[in-house]
């Protein structure tokens, strides 16, 4: 049992412990607490869904599920992110409604600009990771290069799991060039 806990809370790697210390700093003190929790919230659900599948990868050494569960942690911390921002803006503008202050509405809009902003180069990268493989597969089944239309169908089978789970906030843990383990 602590060795499950251990790769559950290892889920949450350093890198995603520091993006969530970057974007606290990047806003400063100015951050509110609903955007705090967004991140948070996000992380803490990547990090048992995403943790579990990659505990899954690790014990059953298959390196793609473990990715999966990675990508999952990263997505779900982007979808507490754009939610924070949203839930944040839109709280800040009935505020500054209410209380007539046109500062509070201004601060609203950015934070809802900022969630449309994440959402709309989210979904830029994911339309070119999707025309990118689906290139990849078609120059591989040309060339009769199964190396190809396996990475490229590898990278799909992940975006389409991690989009499942995380509702279309996709962020997808680049594949080691160097790993070219059989699945």
């Amino acid at each position: 049992m602590k060795k499950i806990l251990k790769y559950v809370e290892s889920a949450i790697k350093l890198k995603d412990i520091m993006f969530i210390n970057r974007e606290i700093k990047r806003e400063g003190k100015s951050m509110n607490k609903i955007k705090k929790a967004g991140i948070i919230t996000g992380a803490t659900v990547g990090g048992v869904i995403g943790g579990t599948i990659s505990l899954i990868g690790k014990m059953s050494g298959k390196k793609i599920v473990d990715e999966i569960g990675e990508s999952i942690v990263d997505s779900t911390i982007l979808t507490g992110k754009i939610a924070g921002d949203a839930a944040s803006g839109t709280t800040k503008i009935i505020s500054g409604t209410v209380r007539k202050k046109p500062q509070r509405i201004q601060s609203g809009k950015k934070d809802l600009k900022e969630a449309g902003k994440t959402v709309i180069g989210n979904i830029e990268n994911n339309v070119r990771n999707v025309v990118e493989q689906g290139s990849e597969i078609v120059d591989g089944a040309l060339k009769h290069d199964k190396q190809r239309v396996k990475k490229g169908v590898k990278k799909l089978v992940k975006m389409v799991a991690v989009g499942a789970v995380t509702v279309g906030a996709i962020q997808i843990k680049e594949e080691e060039e160097k790993d070219k383990e059989e699945y």
